[in-house]
């Protein structure tokens, strides 16, 4: 049996799809049958190029790390998931994007998405060639965790969950979210609609979104913001600042999320805080860009964090959210573009985001 999987073999250039023979397992693998794999931000900055001081493999770097499928075949010793649940082949199942090596200083601590082991290889032809989630397959080795996803939930709510949903949830939760919170979130997009949702259902009491889409802006009311401001219309930092402290009585807020990739997005954010609040940086992932920081605001306990990832414990909970908005908040209006495998790229032309506006929030590929 033979699979295709999506090859990157040059930055800014067209991906290729190769086919490759479909791996036996070994003892606690999994192989998963992909449904659904979302083009996520850090997939088109992967693509771009942006991080060029990461050369690609000689033969090509298996594209894709968001998504979920159903179970092909079992590993030897696989029966049940990572809470115990039993589960079979042709059942659905929510898997972990990170590979936690579960050995290192940081693993052991919890923070499996900050692990330093070595990580699986995403070489293209390197076994067990299924390394990315735009393929027919996916190979999840042992030590990467894995959830039987709820009968309740159906299938279009679920190809986020592993990387936007949970990205910002960590982040969320990293600075500490709770009843009574004002948040305001950079960014409306995949990640800014999922930010709005999770923080509404954590307790915020006001949660305000920026962006310059007028789609994106209505889309993240239906999402729970209790405001919203154009920032074509609010063009400066210093009206968005007003508008946020009239928004607020006064308080500014208690938790800022940057989900755009902007680095000038960090010095505004900062000023938008109330005193002891938190500037969660999640969307700026690329190296190299640099800000002047003047560092006296924050001597009045505000406090700048980075958020990577999530902690696969995550993955259950965020299932459960779901299932208890379902009817509630409309996430099948997350995906706004679906696209088969074979028309990947396309699928990037269309979701590209940079130096350009697009339409599509989040594209998914569907084998």
């Amino acid at each position: 049996m033979k699979g295709r999987v999506v090859v990157l073999k040059e930055y800014l250039k067209p991906f290729e799809i190769e086919e490759y023979d479909v791996p036996d397992l070994e003892p606690g693998a999994i192989l998963l049958r992909i449904t659904q794999a979302g083009i996520c931000g850090s997939d088109l900055h992967r693509w771009r190029g942006d991080q060029m001081n990461v050369p690609l493999p000689p033969t090509g770097f298996c594209a894709g790390h968001e998504g979920t499928g159903v179970i092909e075949k079992l590993g030897p010793g696989v029966t049940a998931d990572w809470l115990g649940q039993p589960i079979n082949e042709g059942d659905r199942l929510m898997y972990a994007a990170i590979k936690p090596c579960m050995r290192c200083y940081q693993c052991i601590n919890g923070n499996q998405n900050w692990c330093s082991g070595p990580q699986s290889p995403r070489a293209a032809g390197e076994w067990p060639y299924f390394h990315g989630t735009y393929a027919d397959y996916y190979y999840i080795g042992p030590n990467q965790p894995v959830f039987a996803v709820p009968p309740e939930l159906p299938d279009h709510v679920l190809s986020f969950v592993n990387c936007a949903m949970g990205t910002v949830t960590e982040g969320l939760s990293r600075a500490g979210c709770k009843e009574g919170d004002y948040v305001v979130i950079q960014g409306a997009g995949g990640l800014g609609l999922n930010a709005t949702a999770m923080a509404k259902d954590m307790g915020a009491h006001k949660v305000i979104v920026l962006d310059r889409l007028e789609n994106r802006l209505q889309l993240a009311q239906e999402f729970g913001a209790d405001h919203t401001i154009n920032i074509e219309e609010f063009d400066t930092p210093e009206s968005r600042k007003e508008r946020i402290r009239e928004l607020t009585d006064g308080r500014l807020a208690d938790i800022v999320m940057e989900l755009v990739g902007q680095a000038e997005l960090l010095i505004e954010g900062i000023d938008l805080l109330t005193y002891g609040g938190t500037f969660v940086e999640i969307g700026d992932i690329v190296r190299g860009r640099k800000v002047a920081l003047d560092p006296s605001p924050i001597t009045r306990g505000k406090k700048v964090i980075g958020s990577s990832m999530y902690r696969p414990s995550l993955l259950p909970v965020m299932m459960e959210m779901l299932v208890k908005n379902l009817g509630r908040r409309p996430y099948e209006k997350i995906i706004s573009n679906v696209f088969p495998l074979a028309d990947v790229n396309e699928a990037f032309e269309q979701a590209e985001w940079a130096n350009r506006e697009t339409p599509v929030t989040r594209a998914v590929l569907v084998p």
